[in-house]
């Protein structure tokens, strides 16, 4: 039996929060909304453990592919980079250092985040905390920008992608993923909501960043009204290291809206609904892995 002290323990998915007042109340991807009184990146700090051993693993391997789309894993001259949404920043460990990077900038607005990010990157990158849709950057800082799994947890994209092409040297480029709410092949959180709706589950965040993956037409005019060119998008999906139906659980109810909900049932139908996450995991995993539908994009300035 899961108790919703275990549940409290274990917290959520996302990157970073900026105005709650602009995002679904109460959540985003997975984690909580912060108190009126609390910081808006409460709930950030208080996940990054559950993220960086559940999640992170997973997007790493889209934010190498994006590096690749940089020209950042071949050798080259050296290159000013910036990481936004850069989370314990795997991919940035895995990558540095590198002959095409002269210098890697690493941020989030998540303080509890870039305590891994350090941890992992040490003296190879500079990690600033700082918030994606106001940079501490003058124009034309940087070469290339990479923001993987950002653009669904911004409470305004246009500002977060204004920042993105303003900081940003002529000719530099920039490379952005973003989780597709209920997108197709989904078998992380769209599962977990269809799980759970027969209980009263509600549906998940409706952020521009979150439905915008579904049009890609739609989604390179968005880059190109903001001043970027030849924008190229793509769909794909990344898959969690969830390979049982006790994993796709704890994926599920580490996620504080979840916890939340679950907690909120009477005893019988909490174990109920444990048991319709259960059933899920186990549907998923019989026709292959556990995965997030994501849409990415590459353009210049």
């Amino acid at each position: 039996k899961l108790e919703l002290v275990l549940f409290s323990r274990r917290p959520g998915f996302a990157r970073e929060l900026h105005v709650v007042a602009m995002a679904r109340p109460g959540q985003c991807c997975g984690a909580p909304a912060p108190p009126p009184t609390g910081t808006p990146s409460a709930g950030w700090d208080a996940m990054s453990g559950w993220y960086t051993s559940t999640v992170s693993p997973a997007t790493a391997s889209l934010a190498l592919s994006l590096l690749g789309h940089l020209g950042l894993l071949a050798d080259g001259e050296g290159l000013r980079v910036l990481e936004t949404h850069c989370g314990d920043a795997q991919a940035a460990a895995r990558l540095l250092p590198a002959p095409a990077v002269s210098a890697y900038t690493c941020c989030d607005f998540s303080g509890g985040m870039l305590e891994g990010a350090r941890a992992k990157l040490g003296e190879r990158a500079t990690v600033v905390e700082a918030d994606s849709m106001a940079l501490p950057y003058t124009g034309g800082s940087f070469d290339r920008y990479i923001s993987n799994m950002g653009c669904c947890c911004v409470a305004d994209l246009d500002a977060k992608l204004r920042e993105a092409h303003r900081v940003l040297a002529e000719g530099g480029i920039a490379a952005m993923s973003m989780r597709i709410e209920g997108g197709d092949g989904d078998t992380a959180f769209r599962a977990v909501g269809e799980a759970l709706r027969p209980f009263g589950f509600p549906p998940g965040p409706d952020r521009e960043g979150l439905r915008l993956g579904k049009d890609l037409p739609a989604l390179r005019a968005k880059l190109q009204d903001v001043g970027f060119k030849g924008p190229v998008a793509w769909r794909t999906w990344v898959t969690l290291p969830v390979h049982d139906e006790e994993a796709f659980l704890a994926f599920a109810t580490g996620q504080p809206p979840v916890a939340k909900f679950l907690g909120g049932l009477e005893e019988g139908q909490r174990e109920e609904a444990l048991q319709a996450l259960r059933e899920k995991g186990r549907a998923v995993l019989s026709e292959g892995a556990v995965q997030i539908a994501v849409a990415a994009v590459v353009a210049k300035k």
